[in-house]
């Protein structure tokens, strides 16, 4: 896109409790990410370039190609609806807004908002600050958290054991499972290898036996390391279990279902070469045993670090203006994605304990 529209960004509308995170943009070392016990969303709204001070009859930009080639591309696959252009007032970068907003709207947007923070943006490079753009007709639909939405375990986990033992651990690993595919979720096994790096620094130190590690062990439910039963099981339960367990077996089903409808894009050496020296993407989700517990506390302490180099994108899409079959399968992607965090959010709202983390939305 052009140097003046070359951003154009979907932003969460939650005003309630998450936990917050740094944005990925923002220049750090400085900054820091706050704790999980602040939880709080910021205000967010739809974010579009600053040009407020500029003629409306001028705004349009005659050098911005792409901008143009992508909407032509969206009409004739009819993902862009003919209704937007007039409500767009014929501004081509809010027409491709309107179209983002409503592309996300028709596939669970709303369900999603309930739960997940995050940013959707449509970009010509992957960070910022880079001085050079990708590659010369490349687009990127990037998604990342403005904060990272909170799930509370212990609850669902003692109310499924109650129907099978290994129940909640195929809970666990289908929940996170189907949303890794997509976006970054923080549990226990990720407090767990930071525990293990705590332990390799610490071992190097004089007095190492002074410092105290988070007993991650000591709180994670012992049944998660069951064996996750079978589909044809998972199956069989969802009509025999009692009617608040086959809900969310249900439930689970549709999530690992929609997931694997679509496959992750590849990371391309290009993606790579604008992308060097960064951290691992910020936790869309953190998933935790109790509010205050030692994989939380993990999460605190590693979210002071998170910043101090910039973060890669949770979800990275290309979509190459040349192949306009690439570009709707981009957009089926988004679909997918979207269709997944709509149907976590679903069951989240199944799971006893976790009515607290439901972001209010305004009006």
């Amino acid at each position: 896109m052009s140097g003046t529209a070359n951003r154009v960004c979907v932003v969460g509308e939650g005003s309630g409790a998450m936990l917050a995170l740094a944005r990925r943009q923002a220049p750090l070392p400085t900054r820091r990410i706050v704790t999980a016990e602040q939880l709080m969303a910021p205000q967010c709204g739809v974010v579009l370039p600053c040009l407020d001070a500029v003629p409306g009859e001028e705004r349009f930009v005659a050098d911005d190609r792409e901008t143009i080639s992508l909407l032509e591309i969206l009409v004739d696959c009819g993902i862009a609806a003919v209704e937007d252009w007039e409500r767009s007032k014929k501004d081509p970068t809010k027409y491709l807004l309107l179209t983002l907003e409503r592309w996300i709207r028709d596939h669970g947007g709303a369900d999603i908002d309930r739960r997940f923070d995050l940013d959707i943006t449509l970009s010509d490079r992957l960070v910022d600050y880079a001085e050079e753009r990708g590659a010369e007709g490349m687009l990127y639909l990037i998604v990342d958290p403005n904060a990272a939405a909170f799930v509370l375990l212990s609850p669902v986990i003692e109310l499924l054991a109650e129907t099978h033992l290994r129940l909640p651990a195929t809970l666990f690993n289908i929940f996170a499972g189907s949303l890794n595919r997509w976006i970054r979720v923080y549990d226990y096994r990720d407090a767990e290898e930071r525990v293990e790096m705590l332990r390799e620094w610490y071992e190097g130190e004089e007095n190492a036996d002074q410092y105290e590690l988070p007993d991650i062990e000591g709180c994670t439910a012992k049944c998660l390391k069951e064996k996750p039963l079978s589909l044809r099981i998972l199956n069989e339960l969802s009509q025999n279990a009692n009617d608040e367990a086959k809900e969310m077996i249900k439930g689970l089903l549709e999530l690992r279902r929609i997931s694997k409808q679509s496959k992750r894009p590849e990371f391309t050496a290009e993606m790579g070469q604008q992308l060097m020296d960064g951290n691992p993407p910020l936790p869309c989700l953190l998933a935790a045993f109790s509010p205050g517990d030692a994989v939380v506390g993990c999460f605190d302490d590693e979210s002071q670090s998170a910043m101090e180099a910039t973060p890669d994108p949770n979800l990275i899409i290309p979509l190459n203006l040349a192949d306009p079959l690439r570009v709707r399968h981009g957009f089926r992607t988004l679909a997918v994605a979207c269709e997944t965090l709509a149907a976590a959010s679903r069951l989240i709202d199944l799971m006893p304990g976790n009515d607290e983390s439901v972001i209010t939305l305004e009006g």
